[in-house]
């Protein structure tokens, strides 16, 4: 059966049977099925995922779903959700409603349709919009995770730092709420491979160009606590080298800094 049902997925599209297209959501009436690509996993709070998706159509949409019920949801994956309706109360972006009866489910690894739906690229065009808008509630994800590790689940920072755990790479989600140091032009520093010391890039004298930020943190599972999470972001060693990119004097280059600022 296992084989049989690889080499149908494989050769036909299947689930593509009644599907709606997100660019034609708002017009439905009734429930509906959509074949779509999750984006982006945000974690709302503990009982809830809130899902990014989009599909062929070019349509951005957002959707509430239950941790316990959906806890296989991965960023990347391509899904079908069952009986879905269209939220025409929301104002600020586009949602899909889902019942307690709704359905989301993954594809098999050889299906056609779902390698296809996830060639899908995320434009970011929310988000952005999102940062110039005082009003939004929309959570605003800057970062993206590298291929190599896209395929790890997230890890609270609760867990991250207060259980014990043999793995030495993690994947993670916060929100941060304090950028040091303030003054971000030195947030770029010469390193001396010799002397292994970091000194301001102010003078321009010698040494590799390297960031050295912290970020203060917080997530889901911190937020109702007292402490506040450090993370580093020393790229001396090459370690976090691609997080902002190549490094370049933010005392001289006002255009790097005013991204960075950003």
């Amino acid at each position: 059966m296992k084989k049989w049902a690889s080499g149908f997925f494989a050769q036909n599209n299947v689930g593509d049977h009644k599907a709606v297209a997100l660019k034609q959501a708002s017009k439905s009436n009734a429930d509906f099925d959509v074949n779509a690509k999750i984006l982006q996993v945000f974690e709302l709070d503990e009982y809830t995922f809130e899902l990014k998706l989009k599909d062929g159509s070019g349509e951005i949409f957002y959707t509430l779903a239950l941790r316990l019920k959906f806890p296989h949801l991965r960023q990347g994956a391509v899904v079908r959700i069952r009986s879905a309706s269209y939220d025409e109360t929301s104002l600020n972006k586009r949602v899909l409603v889902l019942q307690h009866y709704s359905n989301i489910m993954t594809f098999v690894s050889t299906s056609k349709l779902a390698a296809t739906i996830s060639k899908v690229q995320d434009d970011k065009g929310p988000e952005k919009l999102a940062l110039k808008s005082a009003t939004s509630m929309l959570p605003v994800v800057l970062t993206e995770v590298d291929k190599k590790h896209q395929g790890l689940a997230n890890t609270s920072l609760h867990d991250l730092f207060h259980s014990t755990s043999g793995a030495t790479t993690f994947r993670t989600c916060f929100y941060v709420v304090k950028v040091e140091p303030t003054d971000l032009s030195e947030g770029v520093q010469a390193y001396d491979k010799k002397a292994k010391k970091t000194t301001s890039a102010k003078s321009g004298k010698g040494g590799d160009l390297v960031h050295r930020m912290q970020f203060l943190v917080k997530d889901v599972s911190t937020q109702f606590n007292n402490n506040v999470y450090r993370v580093l972001l020393y790229t001396h060693e090459g370690l976090g080298s691609n997080f902002f990119g190549r490094a370049s004097n933010l005392h001289k280059d006002k255009a790097a800094l005013k991204k960075l600022e950003e």
